[in-house]
């Protein structure tokens, strides 16, 4: 029976939109039905016209997001490792976070153009300063008590970092890097929709609108909410095998 609860919210927010377009609740042409709306997404699908949007976004967003991670990690712990590190960078890593990424459009065209480079520089950048920051603070975490008797037991500065500081980051750095998997994803699509390019689903979204095609807008809508939706359950599972020592 705890299985099934998952589906107990989708269901009830499907009925409560059905009796929002059934009975003249809401209007059609802002809210399409629960009938149209995953008709027109099954029509996607079988026409295969929505599958070239759906591996240029994911190009786009995994190799932003893995350069994002691959940057931020080995910063982010050596920053926490080190306090002259930390000290000397922090004010430059909470003035890039702070800054909204959607907000740069004009800077990334600038430096990278309408293609592919700018959507995926602008999904590294909303990724990579929150793992550092995360990183950096898991290491922060160390417990004192573990390397203190690491040292009792003749360990080396290396083995210390190594078989107890990067283990204890671990649980924070896989917090940042889940919290970034949706946000990079929303970046990567509002980027899609605003820096001009042919396919994508950002771009499928906007394309949409354009045309008052709105069975459609919530059709894409609907399929993204399902990306992100098992994007983050299969992280959740990755993360339960990488750092199973902290429990559930």
């Amino acid at each position: 029976m705890k299985k099934l609860l998952f589906v107990i919210g989708p269901i009830a927010l499907l009925i409560l939109w059905w009796i929002l377009t059934k009975f003249g609740f809401a209007n059609s042409f802002l809210l399409p039905s629960p009938e149209d709306t995953f008709s027109r997404l099954f029509g996607l699908f079988s026409s295969g016209e929505v599958f070239n949007d759906i591996r240029l976004t994911f190009y786009r967003w995994s190799i932003g997001y893995l350069l994002g991670c691959v940057v931020g990690i080995p910063l982010g712990i050596l920053m926490g490792y080190s306090e002259k590190v930390y000290k000397s960078c922090e004010f430059l890593i909470e003035f890039f976070r702070s800054l909204p990424v959607t907000a740069m459009f004009p800077l990334f065209l600038l430096m990278f153009g309408i293609g592919d480079s700018s959507k995926i520089a602008m999904t590294f950048t909303a990724t990579v300063f929150i793992i550092i920051i995360n990183s950096a603070y898991g290491v922060t975490q160390t417990k004192k008590s573990r390397i203190k008797a690491a040292k009792t037991f003749g360990a080396t500065n290396f083995q210390i970092f190594t078989n107890v500081v990067f283990y204890e980051s671990l649980p924070h750095t896989l917090i940042g890097m889940r919290t970034t998997l949706s946000l990079s994803l929303i970046v990567v699509i509002v980027s899609e929709m605003f820096i001009g390019t042919q396919f994508g689903l950002g771009q499928r979204i906007y394309d949409a609108y354009t045309r008052n095609s709105v069975d459609e807008l919530y059709a894409v809508i609907v399929l993204l909410g399902i990306i992100g939706y098992f994007s983050n359950k299969l992280f959740m599972y990755m993360e339960t095998k990488i750092a199973f020592w902290t429990g559930k």
